[in-house]
């Protein structure tokens, strides 16, 4: 089997592999990548016709490799997949899905993320899902240059009980 991930940051790379090769190690990884995405989706704040138009390129570039399904590592871009989805006859997987759709078994949902862009994506999909379901974000956007720059921070993170 073979499935295609799409990139918008170099920084998804290992930690996906590493996933993979624990999880399924027989399946063949197929990366395309744009580093220029997630510029424009920071500059815009939002998805726009030249960040559809390049996510479209990917993903055509994906599906003439003949994948099973398409998977994208950027919760800021899921969005995208509902637009795309018609387009193709694989799935398009968005990155932050299955994990979505566990925390709806919550009734409020904590929100970690280092683009200021991902809480949006993220809380369109639970309140699509659950429009009652309490959501709590927390944006560190510095620390996505700083991995992409291959540095390291930790970071403490103090949560209210809710």
């Amino acid at each position: 089997m073979k499935i295609a991930l799409i990139h918008a940051t170099t920084t998804a790379l290992k930690p996906i592999e590493r996933a993979f090769q624990t999880v399924a190690p027989n399946i063949e990884l197929l990366h395309f990548m744009d580093t220029g995405l997630l510029a424009l989706m920071e500059k815009s704040g939002k998805l726009t016709p030249e960040i559809i138009r390049r996510f479209s390129a990917l993903l055509n570039l994906a599906y003439d490799s003949r994948v099973s399904c398409i998977q994208l590592t950027c919760s800021a871009f899921n969005g995208i997949t509902s637009i795309l989805q018609p387009l193709y006859t694989v799935k398009l997987f968005r990155s932050d899905e299955a994990m979505l759709d566990e925390a709806l078994g919550y009734t409020t949902i904590g929100l970690i993320s280092t683009v200021k862009e991902t809480p949006i994506a993220l809380q369109n999909y639970l309140l699509d899902k659950n429009p009652d379901c309490k959501i709590v974000s927390l944006v560190d956007p510095g620390i996505i240059h700083l991995l992409s720059q291959g540095r390291r921070r930790s970071m403490t993170i103090g949560l209210k009980r809710w």
